[in-house]
Protein backbone atom coordinates (compact mmCIF):
# COMPACT_ATOMS: atom_id res chain seq x y z
CA UNK A 1 0.00 0.00 0.00
CA UNK A 2 2.84 2.64 0.80
CA UNK A 3 4.48 1.74 -2.20
CA UNK A 4 0.83 2.22 -4.08
CA UNK A 5 0.91 6.07 -2.62
CA UNK A 6 4.07 6.80 -3.41
CA UNK A 7 3.24 5.95 -7.11
CA UNK A 8 -0.15 8.21 -7.13
CA UNK A 9 1.61 11.35 -5.55
CA UNK A 10 2.51 12.67 -8.47
CA UNK A 11 -0.55 11.98 -11.40
CA UNK A 12 0.26 15.33 -12.02
CA UNK A 13 4.01 15.39 -13.02
CA UNK A 14 5.20 16.31 -16.39
CA UNK A 15 3.89 19.80 -18.36
CA UNK A 16 4.55 19.06 -22.45
CA UNK A 17 4.92 21.93 -25.25
CA UNK A 18 5.68 21.90 -28.69
CA UNK A 19 6.56 25.03 -30.85
CA UNK A 20 3.24 24.90 -33.54
CA UNK A 21 4.18 24.67 -36.79
CA UNK A 22 4.61 21.48 -38.59
CA UNK A 23 2.85 17.93 -37.56
CA UNK A 24 1.24 18.13 -34.65
CA UNK A 25 1.12 15.89 -31.63
CA UNK A 26 -2.46 14.35 -31.12
CA UNK A 27 -3.40 16.38 -27.58
CA UNK A 28 -4.75 12.90 -26.18
CA UNK A 29 -4.13 10.32 -23.80
CA UNK A 30 -2.78 7.86 -26.27
CA UNK A 31 -0.28 9.63 -28.30
CA UNK A 32 3.14 10.45 -26.73
CA UNK A 33 6.81 12.27 -26.89
CA UNK A 34 9.92 13.49 -25.38
CA UNK A 35 12.33 12.48 -23.27
CA UNK A 36 9.62 11.92 -20.58
CA UNK A 37 7.34 10.23 -22.78
CA UNK A 38 4.11 12.42 -21.93
CA UNK A 39 0.52 12.84 -23.35
CA UNK A 40 -1.52 15.78 -23.92
CA UNK A 41 1.33 17.74 -25.52
CA UNK A 42 0.18 21.83 -25.80
CA UNK A 43 1.51 23.74 -28.40
CA UNK A 44 1.18 27.71 -29.69
CA UNK A 45 3.52 30.07 -31.87
CA UNK A 46 4.97 33.52 -30.11
CA UNK A 47 2.27 34.79 -28.06
CA UNK A 48 2.53 31.65 -26.14
CA UNK A 49 -0.53 29.92 -24.05
CA UNK A 50 -1.81 29.92 -20.93
CA UNK A 51 -2.95 27.27 -18.43
CA UNK A 52 -1.15 24.32 -20.17
CA UNK A 53 -2.52 20.90 -20.34
CA UNK A 54 -0.73 18.39 -17.63
CA UNK A 55 0.39 14.80 -18.79
CA UNK A 56 -3.38 13.73 -17.59
CA UNK A 57 -4.78 16.15 -18.86
CA UNK A 58 -6.05 18.39 -16.40
CA UNK A 59 -5.33 22.28 -16.47
CA UNK A 60 -1.78 23.05 -15.13
CA UNK A 61 -2.22 26.64 -13.89
CA UNK A 62 0.80 27.01 -15.64
CA UNK A 63 1.33 30.06 -18.70
CA UNK A 64 3.93 29.71 -21.27
CA UNK A 65 5.33 32.77 -23.27
CA UNK A 66 7.35 33.05 -26.31
CA UNK A 67 9.70 35.38 -28.19
CA UNK A 68 11.46 34.76 -31.23
CA UNK A 69 12.80 36.84 -34.29
CA UNK A 70 11.88 35.20 -37.23
CA UNK A 71 8.92 33.34 -36.35
CA UNK A 72 7.76 29.69 -37.63
CA UNK A 73 10.29 27.85 -39.34
CA UNK A 74 10.36 23.94 -39.53
CA UNK A 75 12.20 21.28 -41.00
CA UNK A 76 9.20 19.41 -43.00
CA UNK A 77 8.24 16.35 -44.20
CA UNK A 78 6.78 14.59 -41.00
CA UNK A 79 3.61 13.37 -41.00
CA UNK A 80 1.65 10.92 -38.52
CA UNK A 81 4.18 9.01 -35.70
CA UNK A 82 7.52 7.93 -35.76
CA UNK A 83 8.42 4.48 -36.64
CA UNK A 84 8.28 3.32 -32.65
CA UNK A 85 4.89 4.80 -32.60
CA UNK A 86 5.86 7.79 -30.52
CA UNK A 87 5.54 11.50 -32.36
CA UNK A 88 9.17 12.58 -31.10
CA UNK A 89 10.16 13.42 -34.59
CA UNK A 90 6.90 16.26 -34.39
CA UNK A 91 8.95 17.91 -31.43
CA UNK A 92 11.92 18.81 -33.97
CA UNK A 93 9.57 19.20 -36.89
CA UNK A 94 9.09 23.17 -35.93
CA UNK A 95 10.42 25.60 -33.97
CA UNK A 96 10.86 29.23 -33.42
CA UNK A 97 13.43 30.50 -36.10
CA UNK A 98 16.29 33.16 -34.79
CA UNK A 99 19.49 35.28 -36.04
CA UNK A 100 20.26 35.22 -32.51
CA UNK A 101 18.10 34.40 -29.61
CA UNK A 102 14.45 32.82 -28.55
CA UNK A 103 13.10 33.41 -25.07
CA UNK A 104 10.22 30.90 -23.39
CA UNK A 105 9.33 32.42 -20.22
CA UNK A 106 7.00 30.09 -17.72
CA UNK A 107 5.14 30.88 -15.38
CA UNK A 108 2.33 30.00 -12.79
CA UNK A 109 4.44 26.55 -12.16
CA UNK A 110 3.18 25.12 -8.74
CA UNK A 111 5.97 22.28 -8.27
CA UNK A 112 8.14 22.39 -4.82
CA UNK A 113 11.02 20.80 -7.30
CA UNK A 114 10.78 19.95 -10.95
CA UNK A 115 13.17 19.57 -13.99
CA UNK A 116 12.93 21.41 -17.30
CA UNK A 117 13.63 19.68 -20.62
CA UNK A 118 14.65 21.77 -23.24
CA UNK A 119 14.27 20.75 -27.00
CA UNK A 120 16.31 22.85 -30.17
CA UNK A 121 16.12 21.82 -33.53
CA UNK A 122 17.72 23.22 -36.86
CA UNK A 123 16.64 22.32 -40.59
CA UNK A 124 20.74 22.52 -40.80
CA UNK A 125 22.86 20.05 -39.18
CA UNK A 126 25.59 21.70 -37.50
CA UNK A 127 24.72 25.08 -36.39
CA UNK A 128 26.51 25.74 -32.57
CA UNK A 129 24.19 27.50 -29.97
CA UNK A 130 23.68 27.42 -26.30
CA UNK A 131 20.49 27.10 -23.82
CA UNK A 132 20.07 28.74 -20.52
CA UNK A 133 18.26 29.20 -17.42
CA UNK A 134 20.18 32.51 -16.16
CA UNK A 135 22.17 30.05 -13.83
CA UNK A 136 23.47 27.28 -16.26
CA UNK A 137 24.47 27.37 -19.90
CA UNK A 138 24.80 24.35 -22.11
CA UNK A 139 26.70 24.56 -25.27
CA UNK A 140 25.53 22.57 -28.04
CA UNK A 141 25.22 21.83 -32.05
CA UNK A 142 22.31 20.98 -34.05
CA UNK A 143 21.63 17.33 -35.25
CA UNK A 144 17.90 17.18 -36.09
CA UNK A 145 18.10 17.46 -40.40
CA UNK A 146 19.76 14.26 -40.76
CA UNK A 147 17.29 12.23 -37.85
CA UNK A 148 13.79 13.60 -39.59
CA UNK A 149 14.82 13.11 -43.07
CA UNK A 150 16.27 9.91 -42.97
CA UNK A 151 15.67 7.97 -39.49
CA UNK A 152 12.61 5.90 -38.60
CA UNK A 153 13.28 7.29 -35.10
CA UNK A 154 14.57 10.17 -32.73
CA UNK A 155 17.74 9.59 -31.34
CA UNK A 156 17.37 11.59 -28.06
CA UNK A 157 21.63 13.12 -27.33
CA UNK A 158 21.42 15.46 -24.10
CA UNK A 159 24.02 18.29 -23.81
CA UNK A 160 25.47 18.61 -20.39
CA UNK A 161 28.62 20.77 -22.00
CA UNK A 162 28.81 24.15 -19.44
CA UNK A 163 31.58 25.03 -21.65
CA UNK A 164 32.30 25.53 -25.60
CA UNK A 165 32.50 22.02 -26.88
CA UNK A 166 29.28 22.36 -28.69
CA UNK A 167 28.77 18.50 -28.89
CA UNK A 168 26.16 17.25 -31.17
CA UNK A 169 22.62 17.38 -29.12
CA UNK A 170 19.18 18.23 -29.20
CA UNK A 171 18.14 18.75 -25.89
CA UNK A 172 19.26 20.19 -22.21
CA UNK A 173 17.86 19.64 -18.85
CA UNK A 174 17.51 22.10 -16.03
CA UNK A 175 18.05 20.03 -12.88
CA UNK A 176 16.20 20.63 -9.58
CA UNK A 177 14.51 24.06 -10.10
CA UNK A 178 11.88 25.53 -7.88
CA UNK A 179 9.83 28.92 -7.90
CA UNK A 180 6.58 29.83 -9.84
CA UNK A 181 8.74 31.06 -12.91
CA UNK A 182 11.43 30.55 -15.64
CA UNK A 183 13.17 32.10 -17.98
CA UNK A 184 15.03 30.25 -20.82
CA UNK A 185 16.96 31.54 -23.74
CA UNK A 186 18.52 30.21 -26.70
CA UNK A 187 21.10 31.46 -29.12
CA UNK A 188 21.77 30.14 -32.38
CA UNK A 189 22.04 31.56 -35.54
CA UNK A 190 19.30 29.36 -38.12
CA UNK A 191 17.51 27.52 -35.26
CA UNK A 192 15.43 27.92 -32.11
CA UNK A 193 13.79 26.27 -29.30
CA UNK A 194 11.23 23.40 -30.84
CA UNK A 195 9.73 22.18 -27.33
CA UNK A 196 9.71 22.02 -23.60
CA UNK A 197 8.27 19.25 -20.61
CA UNK A 198 8.63 20.59 -16.85
CA UNK A 199 8.71 17.58 -14.88
CA UNK A 200 7.98 17.80 -11.36
CA UNK A 201 10.87 15.88 -9.30
CA UNK A 202 10.47 13.49 -6.71
CA UNK A 203 10.02 15.12 -3.23
CA UNK A 204 11.63 13.65 0.16
CA UNK A 205 7.97 12.83 1.66
CA UNK A 206 7.50 10.82 -1.71
CA UNK A 207 11.02 9.13 -1.91
CA UNK A 208 11.05 8.18 2.18
CA UNK A 209 7.19 6.84 1.18
CA UNK A 210 8.68 4.65 -2.04
CA UNK A 211 11.45 3.68 -0.15
CA UNK A 212 9.15 2.50 3.12
CA UNK A 213 7.13 0.66 0.84
CA UNK A 214 9.72 -1.50 -0.68
CA UNK A 215 10.76 -1.96 2.72
CA UNK A 216 7.44 -3.40 3.80
CA UNK A 217 7.63 -5.30 0.68
CA UNK A 218 10.73 -7.09 1.20
CA UNK A 219 9.60 -7.76 5.29
CA UNK A 220 6.68 -9.38 3.65
CA UNK A 221 8.29 -11.98 1.15
CA UNK A 222 10.47 -12.63 3.91
CA UNK A 223 7.69 -13.45 6.67
CA UNK A 224 5.92 -15.42 3.58
CA UNK A 225 8.96 -17.67 2.76
CA UNK A 226 9.30 -18.10 6.74
CA UNK A 227 5.75 -19.72 6.44
CA UNK A 228 6.64 -22.25 4.07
Amino acid sequence: MLAAAAVTVHAQNIISWEYDNGNLIPSNGSSFAGVANAAFWNYSREAGVANLLANDGSLSGVSLGFADQYGAWGIGGVSGPDGDGTYNKSIFDGYGNTATSDTLSLSGISFSLYNVIVYFSSDTDGRTGTISDGATTYSFSTIMRNQVDNDPNVTFIQTTDTGSGNPGANYAVFSDLTGASQTLTLNVGGGGIAGMEIVAAPEPATMTLAALGGVSLLFWRRSMKARF
